[in-house]
This record gives structure tokens, C-alpha cells and sequence, in this order.
């Protein structure tokens, strides 16, 4: 799979999301338009704290993170930034994620610049 696909002259991307987007998860309806790839995990290690919601920290190599990924347009895309309140809040950032058939996919994906709250040692929300 590759980051970025033309379909009918629009661009697709891919999204991975650990927190509240994932499925059974309270914001997952944000998703209805997107199309559901496969679980997944970050192919790096990075921090997953939570305080109210699930907030990824790059800087600290703890674990990799379990999420999923979606296959979202540009438009449902700009929906999301401005859900996550992306640049000023989360910023989103592409990152390597490794599929369960062993793929790695290049993915955006959600961080937030600051540790906030309580580690998740085991990187699933």
C-alpha cells in the first residue's frame, strides 16, 4: 500500500488512530465515510498517556502503539485536523505502521508535543 492513492482524481490517505476514532470507541461516527483498513501497530515505539483522552508522545520509546488504520480523502481528512484541532493541539505527522500481514504503510497519525497524564505502558487505548 502506498501513502498516498489517486482514485478518480482524488488523493486518498492514510490514517491510523489509537484513541477515541477506533471503533466501539465515542468519536469512531467522525469515520463513516471512511473505509476501515486493518488493525495495526506503530512500527516505532512511542508513549501513549491518557487524562480524559489518549494523547501520543513521540519522544518517549516505550511501546508500539496498537491502532487502526482507515483509508480517508482529503476532504474527511481537513474534518479530522480540525477535530483533533491539528496544527495547534495535536499535530499530525506521517508515520511507518506495520499491517498484521508484516506490510509497513506510511500512515498520519496524531501526537500531542507534551507528555499529559498517565502512561499506558502497553500502547492500547
Amino acid at each position: 500500500m502506498e501513502v498516498l492513492v489517486t482514485v478518480e482524481s482524488k488523493i486518498i490517505n492514510y490514517l491510523f488512530v489509537y484513541g477515541t476514532l477506533k471503533k466501539s470507541k465515542p468519536y469512531n461516527y467522525l469515520l463513516k465515510k471512511a473505509k476501515f483498513i486493518s488493525e495495526a501497530t506503530t512500527l516505532e515505539k512511542y508513549a501513549l498517556y491518557f487524562d480524559n483522552i489518549p494523547y501520543l508522545y513521540k519522544k518517549d520509546s516505550i511501546s508500539q502503539i496498537h491502532g487502526e488504520v482507515y483509508q480517508v480523502d482529503e476532504d474527511l481528512l481537513k474534518e479530522i485536523d480540525t477535530f483533533e484541532d491539528h496544527p495547534e493541539y495535536y499535530k499530525r505527522e506521517l508515520t511507518e505502521i506495520k499491517l498484521p500481514t508484516g506490510e509497513i504503510i506510511k500512515a498520519w497519525v496524531y501526537f500531542f508535543p507534551e507528555k499529559k497524564g498517565t502512561l499506558i505502558s502497553s500502547g492500547r487505548y
